[in-house]
């Protein structure tokens, strides 16, 4: 499914609440400091109470309360979405971070599921390189030759999309698995008013998707691991069917992801501060 938000009634009252609460002009990487700041002041997360099991095919509006930032058009798609296809469900829809993270309790809640607290997911760096076969080592070598990417990470480089906006501050490392080399970003590195597309996916699936204006960066937003999935898709050239049995790649629930080569060949580039 895809959905615009063009309820115009809705929009009118998004509109208001948008101007209430806008903010002065400030550079790309300043705003990004801000919004992260002001993120971590307030829970996007919705308190809701789920009254007893309902069959997928037979909801009703009383099962959560609908949060105001969600437009009827969407809110009604969701709940045809899950009807169909349950845990599986998706839809795909433009909006803001704070309507995906709404419309992600908010069907989530529908289907009786708990969604993560990313802020609670805290990981120490990786023990060992993730480069530890032979098409993982030669995709290391390109990136570090290449862009100059540290494994490790770098907090303090921009990350900017061919039109010259603004996608992550800093990065926590990158991973380097059979579907080919990601970069790894926590929740405040991501620079979400760039990211405008989003695909909601239901607790059965591994990730949600997040798109930028021209849809030329897309972000893994990942909930679930690939644990069970020893073999990537065959879906990129530099995907290796290794027979992996802790999975194919090391992506942690709670993190997101921007696959390297694809970011670069569309134009996207990087500014170290501190290489």
């Amino acid at each position: 499914f895809f959905v615009f938000l063009d309820n115009m009634a809705w929009f009118a009252s998004r509109n208001a609440r948008l101007l209430a609460t806008s903010m002065s002009v400030v550079s790309a990487a300043g705003l990004q400091r801000k919004t992260s700041r002001e993120s971590r002041g307030r829970s996007s997360r919705l308190e809701v109470v789920c009254s007893g099991s309902q069959p997928i095919g037979t909801l009703s509006s009383h099962v959560t309360a609908i949060p105001e930032t969600l437009c009827p058009m969407l809110t009604s798609t969701l709940s045809s979405s899950i009807a169909k296809d349950g845990n599986m469900f998706d839809c795909i829809f433009y909006g803001t971070k704070q309507e995906f993270d709404d419309a992600w309790h908010w069907s989530w809640a529908i289907l009786h599921v708990k969604p993560i607290n990313r802020s609670e997911r805290i990981y120490e760096g990786r023990q060992k390189s993730t480069a530890d076969s032979s098409n993982r080592v030669r995709d290391k070598t390109r990136i570090e030759s290449t862009w100059n990417l540290k494994e490790t990470g770098n907090p303090s480089c921009e990350f900017y999309d061919s039109a010259g906006e603004l996608i992550a501050c800093g990065y926590e490392a990158i991973v380097y698995g059979d579907h080919g080399p990601y970069m790894e970003f926590n929740e405040d590195q991501i620079h979400w008013p760039s990211f405008c597309y989003h695909k909601l996916k239901g607790p059965g699936r591994t990730h949600f998707e997040h798109y930028n204006k021209d849809k030329s960066v897309k972000c893994y937003d990942q909930f679930q691991t690939v644990a069970n999935q020893p073999n990537p898709p065959p879906d990129n050239p530099f995907s290796s069917a290794n027979n992996r049995p802790d999975g194919y790649a090391d992506y942690r629930p709670g993190r997101f992801y921007i696959s390297c080569d694809f970011f670069f060949d569309e134009g996207g580039k990087c500014i170290q501060k501190n290489p």
